[in-house]
């Protein structure tokens, strides 16, 4: 089914055999190499511009056209824990890690440099294929620093291949975590009148968080395109190890989930009308978009267009001028999940689908 070891693949591979050679490489945030070393071993046979910066990749075909559109998608998956990297195929579903969440773009993005190698796609526009590391984790990532040192200059258009069940995902929300720490003073649990309960405090706290969720959690849209915020209280416990000591610490994470009308400042502001202005640490801080109108040049009428209900790079490609957009076959619902598949069908109309716009 698959190649042992993703050789070098042969020109015309058919793409179901692409991604599973993919997800046959462990490609954990902060463990890319293996996976990048491939993919430029396989790369560096095809007529192109082939820049490695750390565990990621560019590919650039200079075709001559006016215009430069990019296919950009990450090679890092959550860890593999009870989920495999061998990729079955059951009932037309390819599963494995990373099938859907986004070994199953990467695999389009290989098909393509390949079909155009043998004269099967003759593109429209000059393209770049952008293969970054550490997505799945923190920011900054892979994309931070690409675009820190402008390896990512000159992109007219960006479509990153984020698993959307092949809808235009034209915006995202932003995602704000913020640690609130409370303090209280130690005492034996027998005679509590001594001490002061950290954990009292935060429970008003997480009541009010609560509350900050009933005001913002409703049905929002933009332009018709549906989505809704949300904060949750992510963590939440003590410093105290043992049963019979009055708690004099407690940490508190929250996560805002927030509109693209909001940007992340203001979004910070709200919420610590919730949770309190002291003993703050932020944890991550990441923009919200939407594209409106400004990629219609590069998009055809009649895809399915939404906000992601989620957070994804097309924020901060969006934020340093690149106009972008999530597009991917796959869903979301099935990303880092230990069921993690994608139907083959979706993935071959998909491919043909993106084809078109280049």
């Amino acid at each position: 089914m698959y190649s042992k070891g993703f050789i070098v693949f042969e020109l015309g591979c058919d793409i179901v055999t692409i991604l599973s050679d993919l997800i046959s490489i462990e490609s954990e945030t902060g463990n890319e190499k293996a996976l990048c070393d491939k993919l430029f071993d396989t790369l560096k046979s095809y007529d192109g511009e082939l820049i490695r910066v750390k565990n990621s990749l560019l590919f650039n075909l200079d075709l001559k056209k006016d215009k430069r559109v990019a296919l950009i998608g990450h090679i890092d998956t959550v860890p593999v824990a009870n989920s495999s990297t061998t990729p079955e195929i059951k009932d037309d579903e390819l599963w494995g890690r990373g099938s859907c969440d986004m070994k199953s773009g990467l695999a389009v993005m290989l098909k393509v440099i390949d079909d155009i190698s043998i004269g099967k796609i003759k593109p429209k526009q000059n393209l770049s294929f952008v293969f970054y590391e550490n997505e799945e984790g923190a920011l900054p990532n892979g994309i931070n620093f690409l675009l820190d040192n402008n390896y990512l200059m000159d992109i007219d258009f960006a479509f990153v291949l984020e698993p959307t069940q092949s809808k235009y995902s034209v915006g995202c929300l932003g995602s704000l975590a913020v640690k609130k720490d409370v303090y209280g003073i130690s005492a034996h649990s027998a005679n509590p009148k001594k001490g002061k309960n950290a954990l009292i405090e935060a429970t008003e706290i997480v009541m009010s968080v609560e509350k900050m969720n009933k005001l913002i959690n409703k049905d929002s849209s933009i332009d018709g395109l549906d989505y809704y915020e949300t904060v949750n209280i992510t963590q939440l416990g003590t410093t105290t190890e043992t049963f019979n000591v009055i708690p004099d610490h407690v940490e508190i994470v929250a996560n805002f989930r927030f509109s693209p009308k909001r940007s992340s400042n203001e979004a910070l502001e709200y919420l610590l009308e919730f949770l309190g202005q002291d003993n703050i640490t932020i944890l991550d801080k990441a923009d919200s978009c939407y594209i409106g109108d400004s990629g219609n040049d590069f998009l055809l009428p009649n895809i399915d267009r939404e906000i992601m209900q989620a957070w994804t790079d097309i924020a901060q490609l969006n934020k340093a001028g690149i106009p972008s957009i999530n597009y991917g076959a796959g869903s979301i619902k099935y990303a880092h999940k230990p069921d993690e598949r994608i139907s083959i069908d979706e993935l071959t109309e998909f491919y043909k689908s993106l084809v078109t716009h280049l």
